[in-house]
């Protein structure tokens, strides 16, 4: 068989053939349990995150010791290689000893041998202070089962000294791994996705259009000259950059939760398409490049973007557990986005621009959450996982969302009557042709909503509904006429 080609492993022999051995991080599941426990820890335990660094000081496996023994964790919530355990049940049914090798703890992975129901043995790092990997597990196979008396299932270079002690070498990594004397891996298990493309999607670029309301200032002030267009867009760069760096930072923590969900369970991090580390490394690199640049040329643009940073930081701890100061947060952010495009081009905001945004967003930050309430009782269930609602909530939070969507239309009523708009606008009764449209759309919005139909985050739905577009269209053709 050459070392480029999917193999699948014979069944007629597997009663006699030698051990199979699995490797766990990686392998068996897309993910890394080091990088898991870790997150699971800042999640449970946010408040001692300060003790990390005093327990790498035991050593890797000391560090792997003091994890285990302060998360709760769930194995079913984890990213597995369906078909390399489709392989492995083959395996086992045709009467092969199946053996988890891991350099994971071992309270871990006896809860994850002990949900598959595949293995026989499990290897893994214990209390004595050894890891489990590399030389230490080639070593402690070969002790076991004797020199070449066992087939090893990997992934990584680590594994190269267990593939070279094994008597057949797989790994689940399409590209093989050279082992000497002209010998290499063979492709085993479901073929990866490209870990570049799963980074991109899990930056979320479709939610880069929130960031536009870094260019209200600059419209509002009609200051449609290229240096104000140009300062809005360094704030829509770095808002940009910012939020990318939140929503990795936030899918990561939330990996556990959004794997029991119907639609999250597809985000890169909780697929597995997208490795922790990789996420938890890019992540603070994003948010240093938005600072970086907002320090260079507008240091007043760097304070809004830094309370924006700590907000998203708060969300992704606290905040979006907690009842309504979830929802509120997440309206102030857009606000937050505004002030940044004011801060930017040094255009003052007016009261009238915050307090219309402020609410309209609060009422699209409610139907997210209706929504996902509306599809959990669809489900059968009652409680979010990771938040603070239950299925009971769904009329008060309609209540709540409807009100503050009708409101910000009041806003912008009275606003109309304010001595700003005679100023700003010579044509300002074209602005009255903007308040029916606003009442059709937020109510056609919310009725979607009632029906079920608003399946994801408001804003991107809106990005895509054609009839919304128009209205948005004809607000926007109304103001210029009332501006001209």
């Amino acid at each position: 068989m050459s070392s480029n080609e999917s193999s699948t492993l014979p069944a007629t022999s597997s009663a006699t053939s030698p051990p199979l051995v699995v490797d766990l991080d990686g392998t068996l599941i897309y993910s890394d349990l080091l990088w898991e426990a870790m997150l699971l820890f800042m999640k449970q335990h946010f408040w001692k995150i300060w003790r990390l660094p005093f327990w790498l000081l035991r050593g890797k496996s000391g560090f792997k010791q003091q994890l285990a023994l302060h998360i709760a964790f769930d194995p079913a919530t984890l990213p597995y290689d369906q078909g390399l355990l489709a392989t492995l049940a083959e395996q086992r049914q045709a009467g092969r000893r199946l053996v988890l090798a891991t350099g994971s703890q071992r309270r871990f992975a006896e809860q994850i041998a002990s949900h598959t129901g595949l293995f026989d043995d499990v290897m893994a790092t214990d209390d004595e202070g050894v890891n489990l990997t590399s030389h230490n597990k080639a070593d402690a196979l070969t002790a076991r089962y004797g020199p070449r008396g066992f087939d090893y299932i990997g992934n990584s270079p680590v594994d190269v000294p267990v593939w070279q002690a094994s008597r057949q070498a797989y790994s689940v990594t399409m590209k093989p791994f050279a082992l000497g004397g002209g010998t290499a891996t063979t492709h085993m298990g479901t073929p990866r996705k490209p870990v570049m493309r799963a980074l991109l999607k899990a930056m979320r670029p479709r939610q880069w259009l929130k960031n536009l309301l870094v260019f209200l200032p600059m419209l509002a002030g009609h200051a449609l000259d290229l240096p104000t267009f140009l300062q809005s867009l360094l704030a829509f760069v770095a808002f940009s950059l910012c939020a990318s760096s939140a929503y990795l930072l936030n899918d990561a923590l939330d990996a556990h939760d959004d794997r029991l969900h119907p639609t999250k369970c597809k985000r890169p991090i909780a697929a597995g398409t997208l490795p922790l580390a990789l996420a938890m490394i890019s992540s603070p690199l994003l948010a240093l490049a938005a600072i970086l640049l907002c320090a260079t040329f507008n240091p007043l643009l760097l304070a809004v973007v830094l309370v924006y940073f700590v907000a998203t930081l708060s969300y992704s701890f606290v905040l979006k557990r907690l009842l309504m100061i979830d929802i509120v947060t997440l309206a102030l952010l857009y606000t937050v986005r505004i002030l940044g495009g004011a801060a930017a081009t040094q255009i003052e905001p007016s009261f009238w621009l915050l307090a219309f945004s402020f609410f309209l967003f609060l009422s699209l930050a409610l139907l997210k959450r209706y929504s996902e309430l509306f599809n959990l009782k669809r489900q059968g269930k009652d409680k979010t996982s990771g938040r603070g609602y239950s299925v009971a909530d769904k009329p008060a939070i309609g209540a709540m969302g409807i009100n503050s969507g009708m409101l910000s239309v009041l806003i912008f009523m009275l606003y109309i009557n304010s001595p700003n708009v005679q100023k700003l606008y010579p044509s300002q009764h074209w602005l009255l042709a903007v308040v029916p449209l606003l009442v059709y759309w937020l109510g056609r919005l919310w009725t979607l909503g009632f029906r079920g139909q608003v399946n994801e985050d408001p804003v991107l739905y809106v990005s895509k509904d054609a009839v919304s577009l128009v209205v948005i269209g004809l607000c926007i053709l109304f103001v210029a006429g009332a501006a001209f």
